[in-house]
């Protein structure tokens, strides 16, 4: 199935919405505080052969390259996406501390497997050179828009930067566990493809924090 004929579903799904108990964090529609400005990244390490786009198409982030292996390492890379949008002073996004989980809207044109979500740049003393944020990892459904939901309680700020496998998980040991300063500012999201080879075509409508108290979503300029 073509990114054209992916994309052309999108258009019989319902507007990127935040209903009650939900807060909406990013979107592709219209330009609300939710419609963030994304960078693509491809695997920087010697010899890196990853490749990857992205764009906004129809109302959607589309998410597109293939991850390839590194020589040098002997194992697969990996592209990315990030938003580049939140400043000194200015947070991005709103507060999602009363929040349970993260809830993202997407589908993926195959089976790969090698999807990630991350958010922040929290870095434990202990933590891989390049691995910074809370991450975890996501399995898209194939060929039609769902709803994966992700606890916080299932990422972690200890993970393999060759990987993206988490080292220690959040369950293991709840230093590595979002914390509240992390939750009220997020400072930054990305999609990652990374540690597994293959093609990517991930089409995503919006990212969502959900099981939020009355509270939440308030975005607070300090």
């Amino acid at each position: 199935m073509t990114g054209m004929r992916l994309s052309l579903l999108a258009l019989l799904a319902a507007p990127s919405m935040a209903a009650e108990g939900e807060v909406l964090l990013a979107g592709f529609r219209g330009s609300g505080a939710e419609v963030h400005t994304w960078k693509q990244m491809n695997d920087p390490v010697m010899g890196g052969r990853s490749t990857g786009t992205f764009h906004v198409e129809n109302g959607l982030g589309i998410f597109d390259g293939e991850v390839v292996g590194v020589p040098f390492l002997k194992a697969p890379g990996f592209i990315k996406c990030n938003t580049v949008d939140a400043v000194p002073f200015r947070r991005a996004f709103p507060d999602v501390s009363q929040c349970k989980a993260i809830s993202i809207k997407a589908m993926s044109a195959n089976s790969y497997s090698g999807f990630f979500f991350s958010f922040g740049n929290a870095h434990p003393a202990e933590g891989k050179f390049f691995a910074s944020g809370y991450k975890a990892s996501f399995q898209p459904a194939v060929g039609e828009f769902k709803d994966v939901v992700i606890p916080f309680d299932s990422f972690t700020d200890l993970w393999d930067d060759a990987t993206g496998q988490p080292i220690k998980t959040c369950a293991e040991n709840p230093k590595y566990c979002p914390n509240v300063a992390a939750l009220r500012d997020l400072r930054t999201m990305s999609f990652w493809a990374e540690g597994t080879a293959g093609k990517v075509h991930l089409e995503i409508d919006s990212v969502k924090a959900v099981g939020c108290s009355e509270a939440s979503g308030k975005i607070v300029h300090v």
